[in-house]
């Protein structure tokens, strides 16, 4: 059984590490009574960990430290009855501290890098939050049809345009202008970013001149954009051709393993 317990202890330190990264997770995304929980979690893993080693050490530290106070009376008295060669005697030699096999650190260097990939992949995906990794994707077809609903109007407005305006007031009208920065206020006009992954999307904004833009997660559910290549645009605001600022774009996205009509 002692040889099994230091390899129990890698495994409830590597839980340990991932509950508090969960817990991280669920405060970035908000929800603070399960990041709570999960600190309970890391809190009770991480003393069956290293719970018994801090005593271990705790205990050799005051051993230490009595035997060096019982060896510094022991000399004082020799000193007093004039036995100098037992006061100027050296000090004990300290407990020595058992030694970590080999086996134990392979163990706990393999449960890092699993945790390190862990937090990595974790990362890439979004941060998503672990209490709704369950949820259904109704959200995300309610946010598609939203999305399509909200273009309709614009597609519908061309093509009445089309129908009964002649070809210059087409032209005059579907033509979208080229981005021009105006230097005192910053303003441009909205480029087309849809179906762009957002890091892309970004920067033609910023290459139109405007350094400041939003995006929000398309489902509803709060998704941090931590790594913004693995998220598509599926929506604008606003649209295409108008006038922007500072702190006016608005995407809308979703992760790029998410169905996106792109």
């Amino acid at each position: 059984m002692k040889f099994v317990v230091p390899y129990l202890r890698v495994v409830a330190g590597m839980f340990a590490a991932i509950t508090l990264w969960l817990a991280i997770v669920e405060t970035l995304n908000g929800n603070f009574a399960d990041a709570l929980v999960q600190l309970a979690f890391t809190a009770g893993l991480g003393y069956l960990a290293i719970g018994k080693p801090l005593r271990d050490r705790h205990k050799r530290v005051k051993a230490e430290q009595a035997a060096i106070a019982a060896r510094a009376e022991a000399g004082h008295r020799a000193f007093l009855i004039g036995d100098v060669h037992a006061a100027m005697a050296p000090p004990p030699e300290p407990p020595k501290a058992p030694q970590i096999r080999r086996g134990v650190v392979v163990a706990a260097g393999i449960a890092a890098i699993i945790v390190f990939i862990g937090i990595i992949s974790d990362i890439s995906d979004g941060l998503d939050s672990p209490s709704k990794d369950n949820a259904t994707t109704t959200p995300q077809s309610t946010s598609r049809s939203a999305t399509t609903t909200s273009s309709a109007p614009y597609t519908t407005s061309a093509a009445a345009t089309a129908r009964t305006a002649s070809p210059e007031t087409v032209a005059a009208t579907t033509t979208v202008p080229s981005p021009q920065v105006s230097a005192s206020a910053r303003t441009t006009v909205m480029p087309n970013v849809v179906c762009m992954d957002l890091q892309a999307a970004q920067d033609a904004i910023q290459a139109a001149g405007v350094f400041f833009s939003t995006s929000v997660d398309a489902t509803g559910q709060e998704r941090a954009q931590v790594w913004d290549r693995n998220w598509v645009v599926v929506d604008q605001t606003p649209s295409v051709g108008t006038v922007i600022g500072e702190g006016g774009p608005v995407l809308s996205v979703l992760k790029e393993d998410e169905f996106s009509g792109c």
